[in-house]
């Protein structure tokens, strides 16, 4: 994929995020990964960032609360049925867990934000190309990696998934308009302004960095 394009097509990328988390977001222009936040916090007892979330949960780093949400729409029994190279369920949630998640387009957020509107959740508004160049880690995703829905074209099965889920630009091998998610391992930095809102078809108010 042309990454170019990408930006001009794409010119923001959104990121949904529980209001307790906004603040520190703003204040410290960083961004983490339930991973990265797991090993902040120097605990990962029960191997929490291998096991699938059936509900929220906070992390506490040092006094700061972490909230991460739930991965209630992956059927553990269907992700084993579609994994890849060998990969087991827990593999597959340690690979979501190191990825900070961001949409390319009004409609993926809106699908993303319905399910937790009722949290009235903090959106956050990133210029595509700022973002990209201070994180070039940046991957791209086809699919919705944290739903396991079947396909009938697949033969009820839900798609692939395994080490090839996220790829670089230069390996991803589908249109731009294919671009379903928008990740970043560990830790997605921002020297920038950025905007924040409510709702998908509401204002967004720029905060200046």
């Amino acid at each position: 994929m042309d990454l170019e394009k990408f930006i001009e097509q794409r010119p923001y990328l959104y990121h949904l995020t529980n209001v307790q988390n906004a603040e520190s977001i703003v204040a410290e222009k960083r961004l983490y990964s339930a991973n990265k936040i797991i090993e902040l916090s120097g605990n990962n007892a029960n191997d929490l960032n291998r096991r699938r979330r059936t509900d929220h949960t906070e992390i506490l780093v040092g006094d700061k609360s972490y909230f991460l949400r739930d991965q209630r729409p992956i059927s553990e029994k269907a992700l084993a049925k579609c994994l890849t190279g060998g990969w087991e369920v827990a593999d597959f949630i340690y690979h979501l867990n190191d990825r900070i998640f961001m949409w390319p387009t009004i409609d993926r957020l809106w699908r993303h934000f319905n399910r937790y509107e009722h949290e009235n959740p903090v959106i956050f508004r990133f210029p595509t190309k700022e973002i990209i160049e201070v994180n070039p880690h940046v991957k791209f995703c086809r699919l919705n990696s944290g739903a396991t829905r079947a396909n009938s074209y697949l033969g009820g099965k839900a798609p692939a998934r395994g080490e090839e889920t996220f790829l670089p630009a230069d390996d991803f091998n589908h249109s731009i308009r294919e671009v379903a998610e928008v990740t970043f391992e560990g830790i997605c930095n921002f020297n920038f302004s950025i905007s924040t809102g409510l709702r998908p078809d509401g204002h967004f108010v720029e905060i200046p960095l």
